[in-house]
């Protein structure tokens, strides 16, 4: 079986790779990548419909691979499935679909960001389920920049920044990017930290296991 895998940035790569490897290493993980999307939401701070377009055509390419399922892997552009779903027959799955229906276990839910376009499209899928869930979210704006700069221990440094400030005041910490999957275990608040890559190859197996539709 294949799965592909949309990205909007080089740092999702490796967490997701070591998700799959972890939980189905058999499966044919097929790339997907325009590293301009990330550049072009930063710059409208929304979906355009230059953003939607791109992304089809990365989307039209894997579909005409013979995938089974499509796992986006950049929570900035995750509300573009319910816009795209519709065109396709097999599924396309959220970056955080699965972490985020975890948190919903819990009422108070803290979100960190590194990219600012974030935010809105994890609160718009909890609301969505459960519109008394209470969110509070902090972004440091850009951050997500500085790993492909090398500078990995400010991101880092500043990523645990945030988790502190949060800890306390919510009941579950999300940490939005992919590419904060190693954070968590650096980090030690008095909550549960969750985040996506393991959550959403486990959803992503189980679909091609008929066990999720």
């Amino acid at each position: 079986m294949k799965i592909a895998l949309i990205h909007a940035t080089t740092t999702a790569l490796k967490p997701i790779e070591i998700a799959f490897q972890t939980v189905a290493p058999d499966i044919e993980l097929l790339h997907f990548m325009d590293t301009s999307l990330l550049s072009l939401m930063e710059k409208s701070g929304k979906l355009t419909p230059e953003i939607i377009r791109r992304f089809s055509a990365l989307v039209n390419i894997a579909y005409d691979s013979a995938v089974s399922c499509i796992q986006l892997t950049c929570s900035a552009f995750n509300d573009i499935t319910a816009i795209l779903q519709p065109l396709y027959t097999v599924k396309l799955f959220r970056s955080d679909e699965a972490m985020l229906d975890e948190a919903l276990r819990y009422t108070r839910i803290g979100l960190v960001s590194t990219v600012k376009e974030t935010p809105i499209a994890l609160q718009n899928y909890l609301l969505n389920k459960n519109p008394d869930c209470m969110i509070q979210s902090l972004v440091d704006p850009g951050i997500i920049h500085l790993l492909s700069q090398g500078k990995r221990k400010e991101h880092d440094d500043r990523v645990k920044k945030m988790v502190e400030q949060l800890d306390g005041k919510t009941e579950v910490i999300l940490l939005s990017q992919y590419s904060m999957e190693h954070i968590a275990k650096q980090v030690n608040p008095s909550v549960p930290v969750l985040t996506a890559p393991l959550l959403a190859a486990k959803r992503c197996l189980a679909h091609l296991n008929g066990m999720y539709t």
